[in-house]
Parts: structure tokens; C-alpha cells; sequence
């Protein structure tokens, strides 16, 4: 594992994920499957974060906690519509590039980390259980709402490869 390849995986999920909002029905913004579930703007809201929540946690310089550190990041997540999206997933993608120039080779292996539910792993790991599995998990949910309210034909490439706004 190296920082280059961890980075790469996390900004290619953001732009997967920026080009499928792009496919969102004007009128399906506040689609829901079910009550308990987070409508589509909500999932925009939460994915415009979970890439670099953690890792921002784990670079501040402040001594915040982690629930007062969250609870200010989704509180501007809350600003995120389908209207900016676009543009706030191009800031997340300069984020990353901000935070990894900060990661050494050496941290990714050494430096211990705590995980939100309090478990320690060194921040290689760390990356991995939070930002890539976050986005992608958190990607196919928009991926499976826009099947069900799309009439575009996405298919498998559109999950997985597809990271431009134009048609590839």
C-alpha cells in the first residue's frame, strides 16, 4: 500500500460519485425508499463528507472532540444541494490532494489512529475502513436510488469505472 494509490482510490470514487449526481431527476431530489432511509439530497449531504470526514478529524490542529468536530462538519453539510454538489465534490477532491501531501509512507504504516467507535489501527487501515469503504458503500446507495428513479440505462460501468461528466 502506498499514500499514492490510497489517494487515487478515494478520488476516483468522488468523481464516480459527482458524475452519477449528475443523473439525479430534477424531481426525485427528495426520493426516499422508505421513511427510515435518507432521500437523495441527504445522501448527497452525507457523501459530500464521508471521504474526508475522518481524515480531517485525524489532521486537525485544534483540539476539538470528535462528536463537536462532526457535529460542525454536518452542520455545513447541511448547504449541500444537487444545485452544488458538483462543485463541492471538487473541493473534496482538493481536499484529499491537501491532506494526503500531509501523509508520509511512514505514517500510513506507524501512525495510530482512533476510529469514531473507539477501536485503534494505523492510518493506512484507517483510510481504508472510513474514506474508501464509506464512498463506495455509500455510492452504490445512490447508484441503487437512481436505478429506481432514472429512467437513464446505467449499468455496471457506471458504478465502478465511469468518472467523467461526459458520456465515456
Amino acid at each position: 500500500m502506498n499514500k499514492q494509490t490510497l489517494k487515487n482510490s478515494i478520488i476516483k470514487e468522488m468523481k464516480i460519485i459527482r458524475r452519477l449526481a449528475t443523473k439525479i431527476p430534477a424531481n426525485k431530489h427528495d426520493f426516499r425508499p422508505a421513511e427510515s432511509v435518507r432521500s437523495i439530497t441527504e445522501l448527497l449531504q452525507y457523501l459530500s463528507t464521508c471521504g474526508t470526514g475522518m481524515l480531517s478529524f485525524w489532521h486537525k490542529k485544534d483540539d476539538r472532540d470528535l462528536k463537536t468536530f462532526f457535529m460542525e462538519l454536518n452542520a455545513g453539510a447541511k448547504n449541500v444541494t444537487p444545485a452544488n454538489f458538483g462543485t463541492v465534490m471538487e473541493s473534496q477532491m482538493e481536499l484529499v490532494n491537501k491532506l494526503f501531501d500531509q501523509i508520509t509512507e511512514e505514517d500510513l504504516l506507524n501512525k495510530e489512529v482512533t476510529y469514531p467507535w473507539g477501536e485503534k489501527a494505523m492510518l493506512g487501515e484507517a483510510i481504508i475502513e472510513t474514506s474508501i469503504k464509506w464512498l463506495t458503500g455509500y455510492k452504490m446507495q445512490l447508484f441503487m436510488k437512481l436505478k429506481q428513479t432514472s429512467d437513464e440505462k446505467l449499468t455496471t460501468p457506471d458504478l465502478w469505472r465511469k468518472t467523467e461528466l461526459e458520456a465515456i
